[in-house]
């Protein structure tokens, strides 16, 4: 980065002592530029009022406005510049009074060109170390700025996570209003299949910042805290006498939030609000409250506030899916997605003719569905906390019971789908091996019980799994390949019967005219004539 450059003026009654001054000065050492050079303290004092220079050279005997009244008057602007005062005067008074007015330095005339630069790079220094500890105070005051808010968002972090009381020494965080509340601003996505986490994070930032503007002229502390799916929490406190007030800052919220969305047309916005808390102890309540308004919007709605006087109170719908647990675990265990579906719209047909119950019980059955169907399913534990989590996350962003019934289908459907497409594969698989050993050693003896070892399996089981994977048994499935190779030998080679059937594994020849003329109709014989 390009330090910045401290310019200099020049005031001589001289103007050719002036520019002299200024070819005396070393400016490709110093991070200096001449701001100007003029010949008057009247014309000095004007380019000071309007232009700032950062140093000041000048005579001290000048007509109209002299050095050291210059230098008065500026302190009396109280501009930070640097003097230093020139004079072919060696009379102590001159000096004496140059110092009493703040100079910085003194020099006398003729000016050698050593001592003038030497005062400026010391001046410089200076400047160079005022410019490092402003710096250094702003970063110190950053640092503090973020502390405080990393102490704020984590007091309520703490609130949401632990979901106990706040202790006072929490109060580090100043609360100084009489009323507690809490809010959590929902944003769900149109379609929960189409997120960007790039999108998510402007938006999320965009919503804080609305949410600062408008709460802070009217609370006395504003704390925000961002969740997982995209929930912002804010806790705020105000004076009992802006209680109405805020109710309107709070509207004002939504609209605004909802005004902003229109660009988008990817997320719909809910506010949830807490009740009023007049208890440092209640504040955990009032954001345990808004959560559960928000809800509450599976069935009241998105785009709206939901006050959380206008739910109903808790646990009083039961929660329904033990009562369904066991033919949902029938369907998983089958593969049978109907049933699965079927499962979850008896589970869900309860809620939707109803209305006074707390909806909030409608996600958390959802999760124990979730959590039930993938402990059925034979994955990995890596694998089988992602896929609960995703499920859950995408079901946070459905806003309303409809939404909610077709994606657990969706995806619950789909992932027993792909498990019992992944067992079917699985199981064909000794079958594909046994149709391979076959088609290599079909000249050899071979018996079931031979292949059964080749794959690892029980014969019994083997041979059951072979006739519903091929439609018919295993000595069917030998004869037919047998008998198609003979065919092809006999059109394709000039080799004897009896050489035939011994190549597709019969010794006996007899025995193999018998077994291919009751198989195919014709005789060996008369097969390769027709054919041939």
């Amino acid at each position: 980065m390009q330090k910045r450059k401290w310019r200099v003026l020049i005031v001589d009654d001289e103007f050719r002592i002036g520019m002299l001054i200024k070819k005396l000065i070393r400016w490709e050492e110093f991070p200096l530029e001449c701001a100007d050079i003029v010949d008057n303290g009247e014309a000095a004092f004007h380019i000071i009022k309007e232009r700032e220079p950062d140093i000041v050279i000048t005579d001290i005997r000048m007509p109209k406005i002299n050095g050291l009244d210059l230098i008065c008057m500026t302190r009396e602007l109280k501009k930070d510049i640097k003097f230093v005062v020139i004079s072919g005067y060696k009379e102590f008074e001159y000096a004496h009074r140059a110092l009493q007015y703040g100079v910085d330095d003194y020099l006398l005339k003729p000016i050698n060109e050593d001592e003038l630069n030497k005062v400026l790079r010391k001046i410089c220094g200076q400047f160079e170390l005022m410019e490092k500890e402003t710096r250094e105070k702003l970063e110190l005051q950053e640092t503090v700025a973020e502390s405080k808010q990393i102490i704020r968002r984590d007091f309520l972090n703490n609130i949401i996570e632990q979901g106990g009381q706040p202790q006072m020494e929490d109060a580090r965080v100043p609360l100084e209003g009489e009323i507690y509340r809490g809010i959590d601003i929902k944003l769900d996505y149109v379609d929960y299949r189409k997120s960007d986490k790039k999108q998510d994070r402007i938006t999320v930032e965009k919503v804080i910042e609305i949410v600062e503007k408008i709460l802070n002229p009217a609370a006395e502390e504003v704390l925000i805290c961002e969740k997982e799916n995209l929930h912002i929490y804010c806790l705020f406190n105000y004076d009992d006498s802006r209680a109405k007030e805020i109710r309107g800052k709070i509207n004002d919220i939504l609209s605004e939030i909802q005004e902003y969305l229109l660009g988008f047309e990817q997320y719909e916005v809910t506010i949830g609000v807490g009740t009023e808390r007049k208890d440092f102890a209640g504040i955990s309540y009032s954001i345990k409250e808004s959560k559960r308004a928000v809800l509450n919007r599976i069935k009241l709605g998105t785009g709206r506030l939901i006050y959380v006087e206008n739910v109903f109170p808790e646990n009083k719908a039961k929660n329904p899916v033990a009562r369904y647990k066991e033919s949902f675990l029938a369907s998983i265990e089958s593969y049978g997605r109907e049933n699965l579906e079927l499962c979850i719209n008896q589970i869900y047909s309860g809620f939707i003719m109803r209305d006074d119950i707390d909806f909030s019980v409608c996600y958390s059955a959802a999760e124990e569905l979730i959590e039930i169907f993938f402990e059925s399913m034979d994955v990995q534990p890596e694998e089988f906390r992602q896929m609960v989590k995703n499920t859950k996350n995408s079901c946070q962003h459905c806003g309303s019971v409809l939404k909610l019934k077709k994606l657990l289908k969706t995806e619950l459907g789909n992932y027993l789908d792909i498990a019992r497409e992944a067992v079917e594969t699985e199981s064909a698989k000794p079958v594909r091996q046994a149709k391979q050993y076959i088609e290599e050693h079909f000249g050899e003896k071979i018996v079931l019980e031979d292949i059964a070892a080749v794959v690892e399996l029980n014969p019994v089981y083997f041979s059951v799994l072979f006739k519903k994977e091929t439609e018919m048994n295993f000595s069917a499935y030998l004869l037919n390949v047998r008998m198609e190779k003979a065919k092809e030998m006999l059109c394709t080679t000039n080799e004897t019967i009896a050489a035939i059937g011994e190549s597709v594994g019969y010794r006996d020849s007899r025995y193999f005219s018998q077994t291919f003329t009751k198989t195919v109709g014709v005789k060996p014989a008369l097969y390769r004539k027709l054919h041939s």
